[in-house]
């Protein structure tokens, strides 16, 4: 309430309308969430935090192509954004439509967030692992999903250790991870 009472007091104060969009993003009001996103990049369009948020949401909203100039935009703004470099590289390693992954940029992306991080976020390393099999180096694959496994399992990550093992079989079987919440 007092975020939308700040909105229409100043509707030209961006960060006002980027905290009611988290707010409203975490209550999985995404229409609403990404609006708020948008109208204060309008205002604020070098705001990196924001560009790479509102990409999650589009993605998570099917709207790919969208997300991809956001997640773009974010890291122009911020290189080394870990998070946007992440993302990024999981939505062009495993996205199911061909048209949006890249394995190559992916890898580049993941392999940087993973350096940034000194090799130790068990997410960063399955996206690599995922990055690699969509490049179709599955043996690199293979040791990265393990590494993210093993790292995941001593933080305490029990889910993020399950998904690494299972996305192993298929790394294995020589194919590449397909994120079906696209």
């Amino acid at each position: 309430v007092h975020l939308q009472e700040a909105v229409r007091l100043d509707p030209k104060w961006a960060l006002p309308r980027f905290a009611l969009a988290r707010v409203l993003g975490r209550r999985n009001q995404l229409d609403e969430a990404i609006a708020q996103y948008l109208a204060g990049l309008r205002i604020l369009p070098a705001d990196a935090e924001a560009q790479g948020e509102v990409a999650v949401l589009l993605a998570r909203q099917g709207k790919t192509a969208e997300a991809i100039v956001h997640y773009r935009e974010a890291l122009r703004l911020r290189p080394n954004s870990p998070e946007a470099l992440n993302n990024l590289a999981w939505l062009l390693a495993t996205h199911p439509q061909p048209e949006f992954r890249d394995g190559a940029q992916a890898v580049v992306l993941a392999q940087r967030a993973c350096d940034l991080t000194n090799r130790q976020r068990a997410i960063f390393l399955g996206t690599l692992a995922a990055a690699y099999a969509e490049a179709g180096r599955f043996d690199d694959a293979v040791r990265t999903a393990e590494l993210a496994r093993q790292v995941a399992e001593a933080a305490g990550e029990k889910p993020i250790a399950e998904a690494n093992a299972k996305l192993l079989e298929l790394y294995r079987a020589g194919k590449p991870a397909r994120d079906r919440g696209q």
